[in-house]
């Protein structure tokens, strides 16, 4: 049918300018994507660990967990772009400051000789609540030790420098939980546990890695969402990351702030009987990035 042309103008118009305004109140409602915003991060381009992010650790290793070693700034270093924490067989005197959980009548960890030497560092910002770390790292190797990149509940910040035997403490309760994201044990390295203690003792859930760790640097990732976690690597052969192991469900996810801790412990329950021999061994992290 024919319409003179000022009709068809006027048509036009009309469904014209219906669809702009559908369009526009369309387009309204969806909110835009807000990229992440990076909350930490260190590239550890210095020569020495910056004070302003990072606890360096000077005491006795955990006793609660039978740890043979003094964790000690001497080794923990930055070189050559990367964070290096160094196991070594050597005797050196460390204490703890509080009393301790376990051991003797009077339970208290009192300075003492330990014939092994690592280092541990903490986060020293302030806790956050929810996000994703990324950690690049290569594992060391060596017999008896027990490397791992975890996380603590805020309650734990202000003592855990100085004693691991916090008498006061209710682990892995509230702020006191514990989520381990790249956890190597009793000597495995081709698998990598992935835990989280949040009310009870979380157990233990290796999953396989696509190398052994030791060979190359990886980057391990944990997302941490109201009610999810997700554990993945990057094997960094060209495949992204692969989804290691999740957890869902409030009950079982920790909803209070915590913070980042990296260190090689020695001996004890999951790092066994270490061989001088086989040491010294080097912790190497490239790069920390936490994002919300």
């Amino acid at each position: 049918m024919f319409l003179p042309l000022v009709l068809i103008a006027a048509l036009g118009c009309v469904v014209g300018c219906s669809d702009t305004r559908e369009g526009s109140a369309s387009a309204a409602s969806v909110a835009p994507l807000t990229p992440p915003v990076t909350v930490f991060a260190d590239d550890f381009d210095g020569t020495t660990v910056d004070p302003a992010k990072w606890t360096v650790f000077d005491r006795l290793s955990d006793q609660a967990n039978e740890e043979v070693n003094c964790v000690a700034p001497p080794n923990v270093g930055v070189s050559d772009g990367l964070l290096q924490i160094v196991s070594k067989f050597e005797d050196r005197t460390c204490g703890d400051t509080l009393p301790s959980r376990v051991g003797s009548e009077t339970g208290l960890a009192q300075p003492r000789t330990m014939h092994y030497t690592s280092g541990e560092i903490q986060q020293a910002t302030p806790p956050f609540l929810y996000g994703t770390i990324e950690v690049r790292a290569k594992i060391p190797g060596g017999t008896g030790l027990w490397p791992c990149i975890w996380m603590l509940g805020f309650e734990w910040q202000a003592t855990h420098p100085f004693t691991a035997n916090t008498t006061e403490h209710d682990w892995p309760k509230a702020g006191w939980s514990e989520i381990d994201i790249a956890e190597f044990m009793q000597g495995e390295r081709g698998k990598v546990n992935t835990v989280v203690h949040y009310g009870e003792a979380g157990g233990r859930h290796e999953e396989s890695l696509p190398f052994a760790a030791t060979t190359r640097f990886m980057v391990y990732r944990l997302q941490w969402e109201p009610g999810s976690l997700v554990w993945s690597v990057d094997a960094e052969d060209g495949k992204g990351f692969r989804e290691l192991r999740s957890v869902s469900g409030s009950d079982k996810v920790p909803d209070v702030p915590m913070f980042l801790v990296i260190h090689t412990a020695i001996g004890g329950v999951a790092g066994g009987e270490p061989d001088p021999a086989s040491l010294p061994q080097t912790f190497e992290v490239d790069s920390v990035r936490i994002t919300q």
